[in-house]
């Protein structure tokens, strides 16, 4: 059974307009805290307040309150942003996606408040380890980070010398999570390399890219092998490796919205339908071999 850990906020930093990052310390057994590996979640326990009813609306896609105001213990699962090298913390990144918990904790939650983090718990990233994968391929979008900056942190910290591309899609610039900190980690080993891209701002008004840092406009496969682009032959790694390095040779994570892995979501009466296609769907166009993929789905488009 997972454990629980009663911890305290030592400090909440913005992140973006809808996001805050919180470093937890434990306030007395911390036995097994940071027995986790990179892409592990725990769940978190909070006490907020909030109106009584808070229903989902098909027609305005949002959550519409009513009722009076109640105080109740609500907890959600969120991925961890630090690594287990990183002893006496645990950093946990939460956005105000629509819900009945995350809008009301960032607003109500301050420094010095405590809470419970129940785990660590999950699967996701386990075959990375198992298979001792040396090339590995992060995809994200918004708030689907965390396990990627936890991964590279691992690696730096154990020297393990393992190649990680972290591919990141938001809307633009500013909605880019923890954006100084993923090129900060990219400067820190010529293992790394940061491919970011901005679906709805236009390339000009995008920081020009460098060797290790790249910024692109639109969505990632607009009819392209983007992994391939990023990784084949393009010199990055072949001063490393001494020889060419082939696409089909890394692992892919996925962590996102249903639409950003497999292009699954709602239509417009509100069921279940393939809308499009998602990075998991272009992999496996290119051929890239089903076992080398691994998803992580943090909300139902």
């Amino acid at each position: 059974m997972p454990n629980k850990y009663n911890v305290r906020a030592e400090k909440i930093t913005t992140e973006s307009s809808d996001s805050k990052s919180f470093i937890f310390t434990p306030i007395d057994n911390e036995e097994g805290l940071y027995d986790y590996l990179p892409g592990q979640f725990f769940m978190l326990e909070a006490k907020i307040t909030r109106p009584e009813s808070i229903v989902y609306d098909k027609e305005s896609k949002q959550m519409i309150p009513s009722g009076p105001d109640v105080e109740v213990v609500e907890k959600k699962a969120y991925s961890v942003v630090s690594s287990p090298t990183q002893k006496g913390q645990i950093e946990l990144m939460i956005k105000s996606e629509q819900g009945v918990f995350a809008p009301y904790l960032l607003d109500q939650f301050h420094e010095g408040d405590t809470c419970t983090l129940i785990g660590p718990t999950g699967k996701f990233m386990k075959e990375i380890f198992e298979q001792n994968s040396k090339f590995i391929a992060c995809w994200s979008a918004g708030s689907g980070i965390p396990s990627t900056l936890s991964l590279m942190q691992y690696c730096l910290d154990n020297q393990l010398g393992t190649k990680v591309v972290a591919f990141d899609s938001n809307k633009t610039l500013d909605d880019i999570i923890y954006h100084d900190k993923i090129k900060e980690m990219v400067s820190k080993s010529e293992h790394f390399k940061a491919v970011f891209t901005a679906t709805r701002q236009p390339l000009d008004q995008l920081p020009k890219s460098t060797s290790d840092v790249i910024y692109e406009s639109g969505r990632f496969w607009t009819g392209e092998n983007t992994l391939s682009k990023h990784t084949d032959n393009r010199g990055f790694f072949d001063k490393l490796l001494g020889k060419k390095t082939n696409w089909l040779e890394y692992f892919n994570t996925i962590c996102g919205s249903s639409s950003f892995i497999n292009g699954k979501g709602r239509d417009k009466a509100g069921k279940m339908a393939k809308l499009g296609e998602g990075v998991e769907d272009h992999l496996l166009k290119f051929e890239c071999n089903p076992s080398n993929i691994d998803k992580d789905q943090y909300y139902l488009q």
